[in-house]
């Protein structure tokens, strides 16, 4: 069987969970060869990128539709290389994307692996046939997705979130102030404005905003994660000089573990900082016509993963016309003035790492697509 593997990740989530993968998986057969779709993680790691993942950062429907033309040409390079010998793929997550990718290679014969499940649950069980269809291994990373899937039929390999081993702490918070100028004493308050450059723009002015009323009201200093791929001139746009909101390069986990509240965009985000146990407001704006479509297709009550996972809501999501600076504050000063609600929403997530399994998840997985291409190598593969 060939050793050139297609891997395709079209968020910095995927990236970072799709660069971890790469890396067990040549660990165990140094011969892999690897290209694809992805970020700055994949490339360290040996990826060729076809594409870079900022160049298809699209939110919402109406971003995809304005980008049609461009996504063409991105799924016929797919195509093209996935038959140039590709001896697998793997998906990573972006399923509006990968979905389409997956029935291509199987049409060309090409095995498929899918790594990080679209969120069919929440959204799309009329996709479920699509998986069954067109994807030969399924690895999912909540115990949950794994029951999901054996309800319909399908095999799913539960192998554990590789955010367990991702999320390491190597800095005190006294170190973390002191390198990036944050003085000692107030409380950190974290604005995580999301990875994408309309994210930002969508969030981040609402978040300055408000950041800047609880400066003063609550004596705390606002820090702003930036997103590694964008650029720093698409933060300086909203952050005023002489604001006292500073700014984080490439040290969000540290971040979200030292902030005393958080307010966070909607996704993998939320996730990590309920993993580090710090309580949050989640933020989600999309289109009018996006969010409209979207209604109609969710099956769920919550928006907010770190929600998802715990089954309920445990910290408030503000969407769409509910994202002002005023209900934005009122949310978040709530950490601030009612102590017992505080302390109940961090031992709520102090619940979230056991629910994500054990470390070594990417190891895991990496073994799972090893036993499978070589069943594929052997003319037995199945699903």
């Amino acid at each position: 069987m060939s050793k050139k593997i297609l891997i395709i990740a079209g968020e910095a989530s995927g990236d970072r969970h799709a660069a971890d993968l790469v890396r067990e998986l040549k660990a165990c057969d140094p011969q892999l060869q690897f290209s694809g779709i992805g970020g700055e993680a994949m490339r360290q790691e040996g990826v060729q990128l076809l594409y870079h993942i900022s160049q298809l950062a699209f939110l919402g429907l109406t971003e995809v539709i304005k980008h049609l033309p461009f996504i063409r040409k991105v799924t016929k390079t797919v195509q093209s290389e996935l038959k140039n010998g590709a001896g697998a793929i793997i998906l990573v997550d972006y399923p509006g994307f990968n979905l389409r990718v997956a029935r291509i290679a199987k049409e060309v014969g090409v095995p498929v692996v899918y790594y990080i499940s679209p969120q069919l649950w929440a959204w799309g069980e009329k996709r479920v046939d699509k998986i069954r269809r067109h994807v030969d291994l399924m690895l999912v990373i909540f115990q949950f997705e794994k029951t999901f899937y054996e309800k319909h039929g399908i095999t799913a390999h539960f192998v554990g979130h590789p955010l367990v081993e991702q999320l390491r702490i190597d800095k005190s918070e006294a170190e973390f102030r002191r390198e990036n100028g944050i003085p000692e004493g107030a409380p950190i308050l974290a604005l995580l404005p999301g990875s994408r450059e309309l994210e930002v723009r969508n969030l981040l002015p609402v978040m300055v905003q408000t950041a800047g009323e609880l400066r003063k009201t609550r004596q705390c200093t606002p820090v702003v994660g930036r997103a590694s791929q964008l650029p720093q001139s698409l933060y300086d746009e909203y952050i005023p000089p002489g604001s006292g909101i500073h700014l984080v390069n490439s040290q969000t986990p540290m971040l979200m573990r030292y902030a005393y509240a958080a307010m966070v965009a909607s996704g993998t985000a939320t996730l990590e900082t309920g993993f580090l146990q710090t309580p949050m407001v989640v933020l989600y704006a999309v289109s009018p016509l996006t969010y409209w479509l979207g209604r109609m297709l969710v099956k769920i009550d919550t928006i907010a993963l770190a929600n998802i996972v715990m089954g309920k809501k445990v910290v408030p999501e503000l969407i769409q016309k509910d994202i002002s600076v005023e209900k934005v504050r009122a949310a978040v000063e709530r950490f601030f003035t009612e102590p017992a609600y505080y302390r109940s929403v961090k031992e709520e997530l102090k619940r979230i790492p056991a629910l994500l399994g054990e470390e070594g998840a990417s190891r895991r997985a990496a073994e799972r697509i090893l036993a499978f291409l070589q069943t594929v190598g052997s003319g037995r593969s199945k699903k």
